[in-house]
C-alpha cells in the first residue's frame, strides 16, 4: 500500500513538454530584452521632445525680442520667408 505507483509518459510527450519550456523561456527573455529596448527609447524620445520644446520656445522668444526691438527703433520686423527650393530634372 506505500508504493509509489509510477506512470509511464511516452517519450514524444516529454520531448514535447521540453521543447515547449524552452520555447516559454525565450520568449520569456525576449520580452524582457525588449522591454527595456522600449524604456530606453521612451527615454530618448522624451529627453528628445523636451529639447524641440526648448528650441521653438527660443525661437518665439527669439522673434518677440526682433519685432519689440524694431518697435522701438520706429520700423516694423518682416518675418524671413522660408526657405524652399524646388528641383525639376528635365530627361530628353
Amino acid at each position: 500500500m506505500g508504493e509509489a505507483v509510477k506512470v509511464v509518459v511516452p517519450e514524444s510527450v516529454l520531448k514535447k513538454r521540453k521543447r515547449e519550456e524552452e520555447w516559454a523561456l525565450a520568449k520569456k527573455q525576449g520580452l524582457e530584452t525588449a522591454k527595456k529596448k522600449n524604456a530606453e527609447n521612451r527615454k530618448l524620445i522624451y529627453n528628445k521632445s523636451k529639447q524641440y520644446t526648448k528650441e521653438y520656445a527660443e525661437k518665439d522668444n527669439e522673434l518677440v525680442r526682433l519685432k519689440r526691438e524694431a518697435r522701438l527703433k520706429g520700423g516694423f520686423y518682416v518675418k524671413p520667408e522660408s526657405k524652399l527650393s524646388f528641383i525639376i530634372c528635365i530627361h530628353g
